[in-house]
């Protein structure tokens, strides 16, 4: 059986669907609330439930498509001091729904401080660096926004 469509159906016109592709376009950046950080080198940032000041720097400073880097790190708690506190690092790329294909080496040092060895984000394009922070069996994340060229 044939499909019959209505006389005055007729198909979306080329500047419509762009209008709309752009409109689509407008609403999914718009619910992006942080800036993305071309490379990373040294960024201060909190974490999202407010409770952690972190201090992220890069080694390279720059960070390069498919070579590996490190992060060195601190981690404030900002009800005052915690011995207590784990720190894990991770990335994923949001857009494609997959993560980086190393895990890092994460070693605390004196104090506050950390360092996550071997990372590489194998290709270009928008990451989020995850720094979670567990502390008496609740974990905190602090992200930040990466824009691989």
């Amino acid at each position: 059986m044939a499909t019959t469509w209505p006389a005055d159906w007729r198909r979306p016109s080329r500047s419509a669907s762009a209008l709309l592709g752009t409109a689509a376009l407008a609403l999914l950046l718009a619910g992006c609330d942080r800036a993305p950080v071309a490379g990373a080198g040294k960024k201060r940032f909190d974490s999202n439930g407010g409770r952690y000041s972190v201090e992220l720097e890069t080694r390279p400073p720059a960070i390069a498509v498919n070579q590996l880097f490190d992060v060195d790190l601190r981690v404030t708690p900002k009800s005052g001091p915690s011995a207590a506190m784990e720190v894990q690092v991770d990335a994923r790329m949001p857009a494609h729904f997959h993560g980086k294909n190393r895990v890092a080496k994460v070693t605390r040092g004196g104090g506050d401080t950390w360092k996550a060895e071997g990372l590489l984000f194998h290709m270009p394009g928008h990451w989020e660096l995850y720094v979670d922070i567990t502390e008496g069996g609740v974990t905190e994340r602090a992200q930040l926004d990466v824009n691989l060229q």
